[in-house]
């Protein structure tokens, strides 16, 4: 890794400038702040110290560095940050500007007493952006000045995070340049986990063209991540790193180009990758977005960080399959710009081309998503809002709708429209999600103008909206709608507004499920309703993170609970099959395991137990316990727990088992319980188990499967 930091130092084709700007005076607060919980003790003045406070509530906070990670209390409501800074009597005469970031949702800054900066937004995470504030006629000078910040935590994240606070006689951040002549695929970017955050700009004819924080490496890096060039070939750029610390450049030095990426021959094949689930090559990966399924390709976007382990940089990733087990990862789609990040939406064939963007034979493909706005430097002070891109090569490049943003601003955090199309009056119907736990629907001809329908309160983001038939019966059909967490109404919905007909029902049981998402436009011949969601399973130590659910296929039945939602795996799983293991009533009894002589990381097991006498039931893989409680009715997993009902004294058991996960489908696919686990490396064993008494294994399947990749 050393020899590609180096390689640039000698390669001087590529550079014809490097320019540092420091600033001329320079206090750095990242350390030693004081916390206080207690919304009365505010700590806006000289004496806030001497007021009557039990001082073993305090924490020495280190700005640099998540607070929540350190385990301190949550902030309740209101929570302070206090620290004293002496400005020097030399300064005076100067303009001091104090640069502040890295508060997650509301804040407000205030120096000596009074308010210098806030933000009153919701939702809204500064942990990657810097707040410059004018502060001169606030400072004492050649005294102490006390600078206090006032958080209120809504996101839960834990107060100030990585970003410093300094105070300086700088306006502007500092930063170094370098030119490039882009003639590549990649520009490659070593990235080290607990290395500061930097602001990088990337310029074409003196334009932003891409935005993003990355922690850069400056020495060894841990893995290497790339901004993808190739649309930039033949021009010049340049790049621009916010050197907060204002130390040194090796950082840019170690930035090049290439057709390659470090770590690119080693792609599908680390320790952590998943086999069958799709994850992206670099990067983080969060909510599934925009799934289209369009001439025989699934096309699948994804909340992407390209440049870094955690979330980020919200872009829309890509990737295509034709038989949702294979995917080819195209490359990022959407990336942020002047209106915010990009943050979830769906997709549809535009069949009619109501938008008016088709160009050539084939409809155009559209994407639906939020810019979140004030989520990047480029968009400061903007809102959230909707906005759409169209592509007529089949999704291999897209185009911004120039009259972006086709939905204004409505409330805090408005965002993740889904999409649908309403036959019955050629039009489109919006399902949008509002930050204050209400579901707001729309109407539009041709999605560039949005006309409010109703407002249901209901659920949380990520919202989904289809309809299905009740025990395969076309002519007897429901509606359901759902959020994020999976929770689901079924009702009715005549187009303008919903109406439902159960309770809230529940849906997954796992620890690995959030905001999934529905293809929109499979062939009425298929049939089906696929699902994939995001499986939240972090892959430490690995180059990217996250990964997503193995696509399901969701049907509607009649249970004695009422109307349910099953989920089952996609049939194209077997595509992966290479060895089948079969048994067929077999006695289960205590300390015997029919299939101790089968190990491995891969596996697709369906089973169908006679329950007998056994207090419990269940599996092993590789050392995690899968467990039946026969008193209780119940399966666990690690701390989950989901409903297992028998019938006639059977249970039914199905799991996909990947190097990162175990998908658990309970009777037939009546409930849904996707766990993350990363078990020992050495532990490839398999076991069936019956405890406290006899079980019958009626028939039991252990395919093992092939990688995906």
């Amino acid at each position: 890794m050393k020899t590609k930091l180096c390689i640039f130092l000698v390669s001087l084709f590529f550079i014809t400038a490097c320019q540092q700007y420091e600033p001329t005076m320079n206090i750095d607060l990242s350390n030693n702040w004081h916390f206080s919980p207690d919304e009365n003790n505010i700590g806006i003045s000289e004496d806030w110290h001497t007021v009557n406070f039990d001082d073993s509530k305090w924490a020495i906070i280190d700005a640099g560095k998540n607070w929540e990670d350190q385990g301190y209390p949550n902030l309740d409501s209101f929570g302070w940050y206090r620290k004293f800074a002496e400005i020097p009597l030399a300064w005076k005469g100067e303009d001091i500007w104090i640069k502040f970031g890295g508060v997650n949702d509301t804040y407000e800054l205030f120096v000596n007493g009074e308010s210098v900066s806030s933000s009153l937004r919701a939702n809204n995470s500064f942990a990657t952006k810097a707040s410059i504030t004018k502060i001169t006629n606030n400072i004492k000078y050649g005294e102490k000045n006390l600078i206090a910040v006032k958080v209120n935590d809504w996101g839960n994240s834990g107060g100030l995070w990585r970003l410093p606070v300094v105070i300086t006689t700088e306006e502007k951040v500092g930063y170094i340049t370098r030119k490039f002549a882009f003639e590549k695929k990649y520009l490659n970017l070593p990235v080290k986990n607990d290395a500061p955050s930097r602001l990088i700009h990337l310029l074409i004819d003196d334009k932003i063209v891409r935005e993003f924080n990355i922690n850069l490496a400056l020495d060894e890096p841990d893995f290497w991540v790339y901004l993808e060039i190739d649309k930039f070939k033949g021009n010049k750029g340049v790049v621009q790193i916010s050197e907060l610390d204002s130390k040194n450049k090796e950082g840019i030095d170690g930035i090049y180009q290439d057709d390659t990426f470090p770590g690119e021959d080693e792609i599908y094949k680390e320790e952590h990758r998943p086999q069958f689930h799709f994850s992206s090559k670099r990067g983080w990966l969060n909510d599934p977005n925009g799934m289209i399924y369009y001439a025989g390709e699934y096309h699948l976007f994804y909340q992407h960080n390209p440049y870094g382990w955690p979330w980020g940089n919200m872009t829309w990733g890509h990737a295509i399959s034709k038989d949702l087990v294979h995917w080819e990862e195209l490359g990022d789609a959407l990336h942020p710009d002047e209106l915010g990040t990009i943050y979830s939406g769906s997709g549809v064939v535009d069949w009619k081309n109501t938008t008016g963007f088709q160009t050539g034979d084939e409809p155009p493909l559209i994407t639906i998503y939020t810019n979140a706005g004030d989520e990047n430097q480029w968009s400061r002070e903007k809102p959230y809002t909707q906005s759409i891109a169209f592509s007529n090569d089949r999704g291999r490049t897209w185009t911004k709708y120039e009259g972006n943003p086709v939905q204004g601003h409505l409330n805090q955090g408005n965002r993740d429209p889904k999409v649908i199309w309403w036959e019955e009056t050629n039009e489109w119907v919006i399902v949008l999600y509002l930050i204050d736990g209400r579901l707001a629907f729309f109407k539009s001809a041709d999605l560039k103008r949005w006309e409010l329908q109703s407002i249901l309160p209901a659920f949380h983001e990520c919202p989904e909206l289809f309809q299905l038939p009740v025990d395969g019966n076309e002519s007897n059909k429901k509606w359901i709608l759902y959020g994020g967490a999976g929770d689901y109404f079924i009702g009715d919905f005549n187009g303008s507004k919903f109406t439902p007909e159960s309770e809230e029902n529940h849906y997954n049981y796992g620890d690995a499920f959030y905001a999934s998402q529905t293809f929109n436009d499979i062939p009425k011949e298929d049939g089906r309703r696929i699902q994939i969601g995001w499986a939240r399973v972090a892959t430490p130590g690995m180059p990217f993170n996250q990964m997503m659910n193995f696509p399901v296929n969701l049907t509607l039945h009649t249970t004695k609970e009422g109307i349910r939602m099953f989920a089952n795996p996609v049939r194209e799983i077997e595509k992966l099959y290479k060895m089948e293991h079969s048994f067929n009533n077999v006695e289960l009894i205590p300390g015997n395991n029919p299939i101790s002589k089968i190990g491995g990381d891969l596996f697709d097991i369906t089973a169908e137990f006679a329950i007998g006498n056994a207090a419990q039931i269940g599996f092993e893989i590789r050392g995690v316990p899968v467990v039946y409680n026969v008193k209780t009715k119940t399966i666990s997993v690690k701390s989950k727990i989901a409903p297992c009902r028998p019938k006639d004294g059977k249970i039914k058991l199905r799991l996909l088992v990947d190097r990162t996960s175990i998908e658990i489908f309970i009777n037939d696919g009546e409930y849904y319980m996707p766990m993350g686990s990363i078990p020992d490396d050495k532990n490839m064993s398999l076991k069936v188990f019956a405890k406290g008494g006899k079980a019958q294994i009626i028939k039991l399947d252990v395919n093992e499967l092939n990688s995906a990749w």
